[in-house]
């Protein structure tokens, strides 16, 4: 996710006139950095290199029309947020209509008025730059920074799909800090919120693909999303974790070892587990919360995972393998009869 209030913002300048393009790269100099594009092939291409934040788009080329342009980017997940202003010397009303049904923000009658163009880029600007800052909000942890648990309940779920679906390994580690309350009782608040900070920092260092995904799982438990990770890979990871975490050296007065130290729940699914091969079952795809039983699964697993490295001693990394064929209620409930 990119913003406006640390990065120039990206405008995308599309037409197949070049001194429509030379005009509008003239008045938006200021605005940002500029891109262009003489058809719609090409104006893709260019999105899904590097999403822009604006896209200024003739209504009517040969070949691939704006319309189809924006219809292609609307159905992209990865473009469908992005602002499209279409460009065009018709002021028809049937065409302004068809393409603020498709989703464009606004329309710009040529011949083009320089000013009129840099206000209305600029207003679609700063409304793309609050609309950033609140999906930012949303999604992140407001103490560490990092994702919070619905963003990686989502991506884990996702994941989960893509793993099943394409064949891919996936993998999920849990942890939890040890003693956490301990070290709140003789350390103080705002001490543990500054070990929560160093923690999550600590862990960002270590998930370094960008498709790895750091999150606050709640209190002092953090979980790492690691798509296309074997077992090997996994738990190489979780050792590098604890390393990371160890060599911080965060004083814990109440313990034996006197430094922070944290448990560590490894979870895989990939070609050695148990049931890979077969098809996902419509038990596996149903959801629970807005979850599929699969994501559960792995989730379940990872929290095993966790809660045996605590019982067993605590400062380590316990891995599990998730089992396809055992039912998930079977999963669910193994820690559960652990405890009683």
């Amino acid at each position: 996710m990119r913003f406006l209030d640390t990065l120039p913002a990206s405008i995308l300048l599309v037409d197949d006139d070049p001194i429509v393009i030379q005009v509008l790269g003239k008045a938006l100099a200021e605005l940002g950095r500029l891109r262009f594009a003489m058809n719609g092939e090409q104006a893709l291409n260019l999105c899904r290199q590097s999403v822009p934040d604006l896209v200024l788009l003739d209504a009517e080329m040969p070949g691939m029309s704006g319309f189809e342009v924006l219809q292609t980017m609307k159905a992209d997940p990865a473009l469908a947020h992005v602002p499209v202003v279409f460009v065009t010397s018709h002021s028809q009303q049937a065409m302004e209509e068809r393409g603020l049904a498709l989703g464009a923000v606004d329309f710009i009658a040529k011949p083009i008025r320089p000013a009129i163009v840099v206000a209305r880029a600029r207003t679609q600007l700063r409304l793309k730059q609050a609309i950033d800052r609140l999906q930012r909000l949303a999604s992140t942890d407001g103490l560490t920074g990092v994702a919070n648990r619905r963003i990686l309940d989502e991506a884990l779920d996702r994941e989960w799909r893509r793993s099943r679906r394409g064949g891919h390994p996936l993998s999920l580690l849990m942890l939890d800090i040890d003693h956490f309350k301990l070290y709140n009782d003789s350390c103080g608040h705002l001490m543990g919120d500054r070990c929560l900070v160093a923690v999550a920092q600590s862990l960002q260092g270590c998930a370094r693909r960008p498709s790895d995904l750091v999150a606050r799982y709640g209190g002092e438990e953090f979980a790492v999303l690691l798509p296309d990770t074997d077992a090997a890979g996994a738990q190489y990871l979780a050792g590098q974790v604890l390393e990371r975490l160890h060599a911080l050296a965060i004083e814990h007065p109440a313990t034996v070892s006197k430094v922070v130290s944290a448990s560590v729940g490894v979870a895989t699914v990939d070609a050695d587990s148990p049931g890979w091969g077969q098809p996902s079952s419509e038990e596996e795809i149903a959801e629970i919360a807005g979850m599929s039983r699969g994501s559960l699964r792995m989730l379940a697993v990872a929290d095993q995972a966790l809660y045996q490295a605590k019982l067993t001693g605590r400062n380590q990394a316990v891995f599990r393998r998730v089992d396809l064929t055992i039912p998930l209620p079977d999963v669910l409930t193994t820690r559960v009869r652990a405890l009683t």
